[in-house]
């Protein structure tokens, strides 16, 4: 017996056309772990004598760390920079072959991938990286 898609299933619960939405911008972005450390680093520690809160015994824990000799200062600085600037923009340059590719002759691209270099470069030898 084989079993064929039944179009008419969960055809009554479906979203019906014309209707608002409940939610217009789509569903909504909970990030429980996120809020849950906001709320938690915006109390005070309760056995702090200066009653700081616990972001603020953080902030001072990583600018000591920054400013004091040993390995972990390059990290500590960076956190910091990347906190108060932002992190920095990272790109990637992509050359465009397709015209070189279009240059070359079909026995010379056939050459280059049975070889792993360009006929003219015979003499130099290059490994192939794939």
């Amino acid at each position: 017996m084989t079993k064929t898609f039944d179009p008419e299933i969960g055809r009554a619960t479906r979203w019906q056309k014309g209707m608002s939405s409940p939610h217009p911008s789509g569903r909504p972005k909970v990030r429980l772990i996120s809020e849950a450390l906001r709320i938690k680093l915006a109390e005070i520690k309760a056995d702090d004598p200066q009653q700081r809160t616990y972001a603020e015994i953080i902030a001072a824990k990583l600018i000591e760390t920054a400013s004091s000799p040993g390995h972990r200062i390059v990290a500590a600085v960076s956190e910091i920079i990347d906190r108060l600037e932002g992190r920095a923009h990272q790109s990637i340059a992509v050359a465009d072959i397709t015209q070189q590719l279009r240059d070359r002759s079909d026995d010379d691209l056939r050459f280059y991938l049975a070889h792993g270099h360009r006929p003219e470069d015979e003499g130099s030898e290059t490994p192939r990286t794939n």
